[in-house]
């Protein structure tokens, strides 16, 4: 009987908590990035990670911008943090990458384009959640365990008592 009980609480624990998780696309060198779309316009691979409305990999126009980007994936969540987008660029072969963080809120509340990187084949665009969402989430996990926690607590009471 407790057996069985700690295999229904593990897969109730186990249906709460859910995890995502992405692997980076590795890209090609030189012409093999690029992709000719329908309107004979010129097309590259970039991935979306995060808080975004549609995370993944999309093919856009050659000379996209970061904001464009994130417009096509629909947009960033209300719980992204929009001060510290990262824009992770893998070096050249040989050559060491870069990351560099961008300010959209700077951009939105200036207006200024030059805030902007634009995009290059096989960047990975990072959009990390706030502070307010990771205690949000670590609470909810707390609130979830106490909630298994009290039903094994309850069925422990009322086994104990069929027993007596």
């Amino acid at each position: 009987m407790k057996k069985n009980l700690v295999l229904v609480l593990l897969f109730l624990f186990a249906v709460t908590v859910s995890a995502q998780t992405g692997m980076p696309s590795s890209a090609g060198a030189g012409a093999s990035q690029y992709v000719l779309g329908n309107s004979d316009e010129v097309l590259m691979p970039v991935n979306v990670w995060g808080f975004v409305g549609k995370p993944g990999q999309y093919m856009v126009p050659y000379k996209t911008d970061l904001v464009s980007l994130l417009s096509y994936a629909g947009g960033p969540l209300e719980e992204a943090k929009i001060k510290s987008i990262r824009v992770v660029r893998s070096g050249k072969s040989g050559e060491e990458g870069q990351v560099i963080e961008v300010n959209v809120k700077e951009f939105i509340e200036k207006g200024s384009s030059e805030l902007i990187p634009v995009l290059e084949p096989g960047d990975t665009i990072v959009v990390s959640g706030t502070t307010f969402n990771f205690v949000r989430n670590s609470l909810q996990f707390v609130v979830q365990v106490a909630a298994l926690a009290q039903i094994y607590a309850i069925i422990e009471y009322y086994t104990a008592r069929a027993n007596d």
